[in-house]
């Protein structure tokens, strides 16, 4: 079994912000990344997203079952079933998912708001009771840390 390195943004101001962000890091990379959303309203808001962020382009992305997903170097589908084997993978789904085949990094983001910090708190749990060890990433700026 492969090792998949399983990190959590967190204290982002933006999950958006950070999202558009980090796949377009990736994307520098030459990395082909697969974004699972919760559902068919949340990807299409994901593809809203990405089409306008960064604000002097776009990051290149399709749903998994459109017919240019084979050249696509970002898939945004509700459809864990239907994601190709991306060696990025974003959960956007909002519950702990198991890796994919061919992922080697699975990324969660989360914002400061309370709610989602617990939900964040249970996939963190989940996923290290499934045998992962996530890693946390604090992307809070400097100058607001106590």
């Amino acid at each position: 079994m492969t090792t998949v390195d399983l990190s959590f943004y967190f204290n982002v101001r933006s999950r958006e912000t950070a999202l558009c962000q980090l796949v377009g890091k990736a994307l520098a990379q030459n990395l082909r990344i697969s974004v699972l959303a919760a559902s068919q309203h949340d990807a299409h808001e994901l593809d809203r997203l990405l089409w306008s962020v960064p604000q002097t382009g776009f990051l290149p992305h399709c749903a998994a079952d459109d017919p240019r997903a084979a050249d696509t170097p970002v898939i945004v589908d509700h459809r864990a079933a239907l994601l190709p084997a991306n060696p990025v993978v974003f959960n956007w789904s909002g519950a702990a998912i198991t890796p994919p085949a061919g992922c080697e990094r699975l990324i969660e983001i989360v914002d400061r708001d309370d709610d989602e910090r617990i939900r964040a708190r249970a996939r963190w749990m989940d996923y290290k009771s499934a045998g992962l060890t996530p890693r946390a990433i604090d992307l809070q700026e400097p100058s607001h840390r106590g």
